[in-house]
């Protein structure tokens, strides 16, 4: 049977067929997201691994990213008593999905087993992972095979950072903004679980994260094993990312990388709106894969990774509003009103739009 046949059957089978009908993700601006249009594509034939579909901006991990983003917009939704009944159905197929097809872009990094489950070394695929089941248990929807893989992930990203200070995503490339998530994903498994080591690891390396940002020329790119700087300039897309998942954890250095994030990189580009640029002023370089299209020296990628970063703060609640008109005005409502075709852009907006602590 093929796969999104098999997908379909099996969503039938579990969930209520008013409730497959009916879901959706409200927005904060009034709009709303086909849920199950969404969750049919991230789950059935995944996501594209191109921004926006364009070939000159390909994005490998693109299906763990639309698992994890969809579950963090479902598990946001959940607490804030506007998710659908069968949520918890939804929240066990993406991380199933995240342990299974989602692993492949990371094992460069090589693997170990975590509670019978053979998973990547990478920190961003260890980051995800410890942040989706640390939704599912604020959530209150995990079960006793979920905690013991949230307790054994913790605990094997615990020991690694105890012999390096930063971890590498891809191979040997260690970029500092991929080490947030991890810092989250330990500081949440350490409060939901009581776990005294998941919390010490998870303050020093935010702690450590923020003294980067304090480095001469700012906050770097990329780093090697020893911690020496490989690539200095600071990048928009990069200064948001680690601002965005440090915010997941309520770390208060979530607001110091959205502070020099907007400080640096961010401009009204007119009243009402907002736009970030991806290199320093002054500097021009080309797009990449990280920043997905630039235009006018504004990048794509950092101003609506900027939707998520500025939800790290209240005080920082005008930028995030300039920042979705802009986002609007660009057209995201195009991809929303279709995430069967625009999973990762779908998603990715539908999280940074309604982002909290848990």
């Amino acid at each position: 049977m093929p796969r999104l046949a098999a997908t379909v059957l099996v969503l039938s089978l579990v969930l209520p067929w008013n409730a497959v009908l009916a879901a959706r993700l409200e927005l904060p601006d009034g709009q709303s997201v086909d849920l199950e249009v969404l969750q049919r594509q991230v789950v059935g034939p995944g996501c594209s691994g191109r921004l926006l579909g364009l070939k000159e901006h390909p994005f490998s991990e693109a299906q763990l990213s639309c698992d994890a983003f969809l579950s963090f917009a479902l598990v946001q939704a959940s607490l804030e008593g506007k998710a659908p009944p069968d949520v918890r159905e939804r929240l066990k197929a993406l991380l199933t999905d995240a342990l299974g097809r989602a692993r492949t872009p990371f094992r460069n990094t090589g693997s170990t087993q975590v509670a019978g489950y053979s998973l990547p070394r990478s920190v961003l695929y260890r980051g995800f992972l410890l942040l989706m089941l640390a939704g599912q248990e604020r959530a209150g929807f995990s079960d006793e095979a979920h905690r013991t893989l949230f307790d054994a992930l913790a605990a094997q990203t615990v020991e690694a950072f105890s012999k390096q200070p930063l971890l590498p995503s891809f191979g040997e490339s260690i970029w500092p903004c991929d080490n947030a998530l991890a810092a989250s994903g330990l500081l949440l498994h350490g409060r939901l679980r009581g776990n005294e080591a998941s919390r010490a690891a998870g303050e020093r390396l935010a702690a450590h994260l923020v003294k980067l940002l304090e480095s001469p020329g700012g906050f770097p790119t990329q780093v090697d094993a020893k911690g020496r700087i490989l690539k200095k300039t600071p990048r928009g897309t990069v200064l948001a990312w680690s601002a965005a998942f440090l915010a997941m954890s309520g770390h208060p250095g979530a607001s110091t990388f959205a502070n020099v994030l907007l400080k640096d990189f961010c401009e009204r580009v007119f009243p009402g709106a907002a736009a970030c640029r991806e290199w320093p002023r002054g500097v021009e370089r080309a797009a990449d894969a990280a920043s997905g299209p630039i235009i006018g020296g504004y990048g794509q990628g950092a101003t609506a990774l900027a939707i998520a970063a500025t939800r790290a703060s209240e005080e920082l609640a005008g930028w995030h509003t300039d920042l979705r008109t802009t986002a609007v005005l660009g057209g995201i409502q195009k991809h929303v009103s279709q995430p069967g075709k625009y999973p990762l852009e779908t998603t990715l907006y539908v999280w940074a739009s309604g982002l909290r602590s848990w």
